[in-house]
């Protein structure tokens, strides 16, 4: 019952907020409390064994639309709520409209459903009201390029989920249901048929748009930079890992390892090159969201119990160490009246204690520095891999986020400077707390056996040394600025590449 109840609170609590526009704030505080019951019910039911599944108004799997938890899910809802109570904490004084606060629930409602979501087309439909939340909260603030980079991301969004829906159309089609366990039962004598592979590759196109695969996600870095910090943190830190969910429940009904490795190296890449080269700390940020998908991406393409593990931890680690560092970044930007790194440095004393040590915090925890979250989800994921060409790729985008980060090091020069409010201190705390005793937090989110094998010397050497390394590379490299193609980020050429990207997938599905 609590796999429904979790997304049902939050929509009736939509409406409530427009009702009653004067208590918008503590209306989302107490749907944060009732959450927390919530998924502490969840969690002792998962942990007795006990079956978390129901199908809406009582129907067949066949028919009706199949909601169910498990470990995965139940850990992404640990992340909803420390994301979503650092958010209200961090916007609590702020003079926001009753709407804001509807957008809000709508969010987090949208966010569980997909998190236990079960049949093809639940998620087109969630996904459908995601998009368009995330397009009406990116452009809140009106102001020209928030709406244009708003519009952008609708349109691309759209596309991806047009694209999608055909591949759906093309599922029931062949095999008369949407749920996800029935249609894989009904692919296992023809796994390789060629409407199969047809209609995965249509529905992997359409999820990587909304997921961050570097290619299909051409929206991102405009929409990430340009909303306010708040809408920034849950963007990156929730809303762009619910198509990583879809690509995950995707995997257990079709064959998708070689489509999810190359696209997961693809954005790795791709993301940690661009994010070197750009001086703008919001928008760095934002092409590091990319990157980091890249390693979730890949965790899930390796399929193993092992690289599965690491994703989920990376997953969780990304969402808590991304929301500290957009929510950080938007009170530096503000008090600094500057968005550029080299303005933010030079005016490092007009900006707050606080936001400094979380850019620290969050910067140790994206770079790997042990134990903390980013080691924990790297190591894990490291240790599941025998491929040495994955392992290459790994050490590749992690050499590369230290590099980029290495640009903020003067920022954390300990300075006094003005205080932030109590209730900002607490929304760094909320998030920066479980970055920094991730690993206890880890045995909660993988089996002791699994990580067991990250927890030995040879990974703690290899990620100080990958720290090191980062570090002396940044020191050797030019600091000319260098020009990285720009045009691909236009609405007109990420269309076309889109579309380019779907023969990719489809070749991949084929040859893998």
């Amino acid at each position: 019952m609590m796999v429904a109840l979790l997304p049902l609170v939050h929509f009736g609590f939509a409406a409530l907020s427009l009702a009653w526009g004067r208590v918008t704030r503590e209306l989302i505080l107490l749907s944060l409390v009732v959450d927390a019951v919530l998924v502490g019910l969840l969690s002792a039911g998962l942990s007795q064994g006990k079956p978390l599944a129901i199908v809406l108004g009582g129907w067949e799997k066949g028919i009706g639309i199949e909601l169910a938890a498990d470990r995965f899910s139940l850990n992404l809802t640990i992340l909803v709520l420390l994301l979503g109570g650092a958010v209200v904490a961090y916007l609590w004084h702020e003079r926001l409209r009753p709407y804001f606060f509807m957008l809000l629930h709508l969010l987090l409602g949208s966010v569980y459903t997909l998190v236990f979501a079960r049949d093809l087309f639940n998620i087109y439909v969630t996904l459908e009201l995601l998009t368009l939340v995330s397009f009406l909260l990116v452009g809140y603030e009106r102001k020209p390029y928030q709406i244009w980079a708003s519009l952008k991301y609708l349109l691309l969004a759209s596309l991806g989920l047009g694209i999608y829906l055909l591949g759906v159309a093309i599922i029931y089609y062949h095999t008369g249901t949407l749920n996800l366990g029935l249609v894989a039962a009904r692919l296992v004598d023809q796994p390789n048929a060629p409407w199969v592979l047809l209609a995965s590759s249509l529905l992997v196109t359409g999820v990587a748009v909304k997921s961050g695969i570097f290619i299909f996600s051409l929206w991102l870095p405009a929409a990430h930079s340009s909303a306010t910090p708040a809408v920034s943190a849950l963007l990156s830190g929730l809303v762009i890992k619910m198509g990583v969910v879809v690509l995950f429940r995707l995997t257990s009904t079709f064959s998708l390892s070689l489509p999810l490795l190359v696209l997961g190296a693809l954005t790795g890449l791709l993301g940690v090159i661009y994010a070197i080269f750009t001086y703008d700390l919001k928008r760095m940020l934002a092409f590091h969201t990319l990157s980091q998908i890249g390693y979730i991406t890949l965790g899930i393409g390796i399929g193993s119990e092992i690289g599965i593990a690491g994703s989920l931890e990376y997953i969780v680690g990304h969402g808590l160490f991304k929301g500290l560092l957009f929510l950080a970044a938007g009170v530096a930007v503000q008090t600094a009246g500057e968005g550029d790194i080299p303005g933010l440095i030079a005016r490092r004393a007009k900006i707050p204690l606080s936001a400094r040590v979380a850019l620290l915090v969050g910067t140790l925890g994206i770079i790997g520095v042990p134990p903390l979250a980013g080691f924990c989800g790297k190591s894990l994921l490291s240790a599941g891999v025998r491929s040495p060409v994955i392992q290459t790729v790994l050490i590749l985008i992690s050499l590369g986020t230290v590099v980029s980060f290495a640009k903020l090091v003067p920022l954390f020069r300990i300075e006094r400077g003005p205080s932030s409010t109590w209730l900002v201190k607490l929304a760094f705390v909320i998030l920066g707390l479980p970055i920094l005793l991730f690993l206890p937090l880890a045995r909660l989110l993988a089996p002791a056996a699994q990580l067991s094998l990250s927890l030995h010397v040879l990974p703690f050497v290899k990620s100080l040394l990958v720290v090191g390394g980062g570090f002396l590379l940044y020191r050797l490299l030019s600091r000319r600025p260098f020009h990285l193609p720009q045009r691909i980020f236009r609405l007109e050429e990420a269309i076309l590449v889109i579309l380019s990207g779907f023969f990719l997938i489809y070749l991949l599905s084929v040859l893998g």
